[in-house]
């Protein structure tokens, strides 16, 4: 007889190979049952590690418990009070759904579950090792549920080697509950390691007063609160000024329905929306909430639910970028501001490397398309005009946002809030001198301020040059003699090939021979003849696909060189008049606080930090 070689693996394997799925790290065990607490509707949850998570995890909350027939059955695999049938997974209202969390955990732990109904007179205890219940009995505690996880991967020692030391899972853990707790302002949380306490923050009127209690006041002063709903759904939250910046993307924390997930298009989205703003290398800080029919996400895709996907990816990309673009176009309205907190943590000043991509496709999660050798001069306008429709047409003017996030309204009114940090309006200050020939100093009302002249002039050129793109195409100034420029053959045949692409970008080019090219215009902005030496520079840094080897994003960094060679340099002496103008114009440009590169245009110094300097 012929041995069969397919056969069911047995019920404890199977567990196991489950965990492996669900149970990363002490970190995904901690979401998974926090996760629960939520879904039972608790509005305080405590949680107590040890050795990282790995010799202890106790999670204990307020929520609605369980009768005994349930705690028995909520660790058995694949059994759960969410989802009824089939149908019930297109429209997830839960955190929790698949019944895998607690019998996975229970599969690869000592666990003890103690747990009551707040009908029932006493509670009920079960203790499981390695997902065989040991024992079932009455115990005494309040409405609720306590979980106790000791020796996580007891029975499976190779998944303890993956594991890193105990201080890089319990930092693991603190990141999984701080993400939970932001989206769950309205929710108390209390986390402890080792005896020593982590947070311990109370409920919360806005997610901006939880941000105050998790991050710190130093970050919450730095927010704009930015809100954008259309048919499809809503994008809100608060993202940092564009003076603030960080060397990790740790602090882009993005929600979908109140679920912290990591999403490539959310990500593509915000690193767009801070695209010229930010430094190259820096990140944001940004809370993102997106809230989307349930019927409009599918959050099944990932057994320890950190991914999502959208079934219009394109919109929520569209949707997010708006939101926040809008918001950081015109930073001047006063920054979003809370009462202190009762028990505010200490800052964290650090938090998925983004790509940048251009909005026309990028939304749709799909490569953009270089542009193709025969494309016409109109069509090759219309798409850079595509390429810089990323800025409001209009400029943006917004009212300071007044928030109420006191206990309640008489609180808001009679506590005077933080200090908030805002953008000012750089004409109205008083203007102290130039100095270094580089930098404009400016009194402000708490405050001194230095501009860079030529990051400013930049930002403010940039932006011409962009609004010119939108209106028809960028101003071409004329020259009174034609210049020609030569080139080897085989750089020839690039800039031949890059000839829409010069001419969309103000430049009034035409071949003359195989290997000469005459110029009879340049953008007006810096004049013909800088225009002609931009024009030998722009060639010379040019790949050997031209301008299409990096696609639009080339394109963009056209646009920032065009703004960069026709602004004011430092080290130029300017006169009265041109600083006052220069402000002015500043003050009328959309995403004035730094030039297209991402640097600053202004650095603050606040009058108290003077006065210490000097010790006062």
């Amino acid at each position: 007889m012929i041995e069969r070689v397919v056969h069911i693996l047995p019920e404890q394997i199977a567990s196991q190979i489950a965990a492996g799925e669900v149970v990363e790290r002490p970190a995904s065990a901690l979401k998974e049952m926090v996760e629960n607490s939520l879904d039972a509707g608790a509005r305080s949850i405590s949680v107590e590690i040890e050795g990282g998570g790995a010799r202890l995890l106790q999670v204990s909350d307020d929520g609605c418990g369980m009768g005994r027939e349930d705690a028995v059955l909520s660790i058995r695999r694949h059994a759960t009070s969410k989802i009824r049938d089939a149908s019930d997974l297109f429209a997830i209202r839960t955190f929790g759904f698949r019944g895998e969390a607690l019998a996975s955990i229970a599969s690869v732990s000592h666990t003890t579950m103690r747990t009551r109904r707040a009908a029932d007179e006493h509670g009920v205890e079960l203790t499981v090792s390695g997902g065989a219940v040991e024992h079932t009995r009455a115990c005494a505690i309040a409405p609720g549920t306590r979980i106790e996880v000791r020796d996580l991967f007891f029975n499976t020692p190779a998944r303890l080697k993956f594991l890193k030391t105990a201080a890089t899972e319990q930092g693991a853990a603190a990141e999984a509950l701080q993400r939970l707790a932001l989206a769950n302002p309205k929710v108390a949380f209390r986390m402890a390691a080792d005896g020593r306490l982590l947070f311990d923050v109370p409920r919360a009127a806005s997610a901006l007063e939880r941000m105050r209690q998790l991050f710190g006041a130093r970050l919450a002063d730095k927010m704009l609160e930015f809100e954008l709903a259309d048919a499809g759904g809503r994008a809100w939250g608060l993202a940092a000024t564009s003076q603030e910046s960080f060397a990790t993307p740790r602090l882009v924390l993005t929600f979908v329905n109140h679920r912290p997930v990591r999403d490539r298009v959310l990500l593509r989205a915000i690193a767009q929306a801070y695209q010229t703003l930010l430094p190259r290398g820096r990140h944001p800080a940004v809370a993102l909430f997106v809230e989307l029919r349930p019927e409009d996400v599918d959050v099944n895709v990932h057994p320890m639910k950190t991914e999502v996907r959208f079934r219009r990816a394109g919109a929520v990309f569209e949707l997010v970028y708006r939101a926040l673009r809008t918001r950081l176009a015109d930073q001047a309205s006063e920054v979003a501001t809370a009462l202190p907190a009762a028990a505010a943590a200490g800052a964290d000043d650090v938090s998925t490397a983004v790509v940048p991509a251009i909005a026309g496709n990028a939304g749709a999660g799909t490569a953009v398309q270089p542009a193709a050798p025969t494309r016409s001069i109109s069509d090759q306008r219309d798409h850079l005009l595509r390429l810089v429709a990323d800025a409001p047409a209009a400029h943006a003017m917004q009212t300071p946002l007044g928030l109420g996030y006191g206990r309640d309204a008489v609180t808001a009114q009679t506590s005077p809030p933080l200090a908030a940090s805002r953008v000012p309006r750089y004409a109205d200050l008083r203007v102290i001198g130039q100095i270094f020939a580089g930098f404009i100093a400016l009194e402000g009302e708490d405050g001194l301020l230095l501009i860079d002249q030529h990051a400013a002039h930049e930002r403010v050129t940039f932006e011409k040059l962009r609004g010119e793109l939108r209106s028809g195409g960028i101003r071409v100034q004329a020259m009174l003699t034609p210049a020609t420029m030569e080139f080897n053959p085989a750089r020839a045949a690039q800039v031949l090939a890059s000839l829409p692409e010069l001419r969309a970008l103000g430049f009034e080019v035409e071949p003359f021979g195989p290997a000469t090219l005459v110029v009879k215009g340049a953008p007006a902005v810096f004049g013909a003849e800088g225009g002609v030496r931009l024009l030998g520079e722009m060639i010379e840094s040019m790949g050997e696909d031209g301008f299409r080897n990096h696609g639009e994003a080339a394109l963009e960094d056209c646009l920032k060189t065009l703004a960069c060679h026709g602004s004011v340099r430092a080290g130029r002496t300017l006169e009265q008049r041109e600083i006052t103008e220069l402000l002015a114009e500043l003050d009328r440009t959309e995403f004035k606080t730094n030039c297209p590169h991402g640097r600053p245009v202004h650095i603050e110094f606040r009058r108290g930090q003077i006065e210490r300097m000097f010790r006062r």
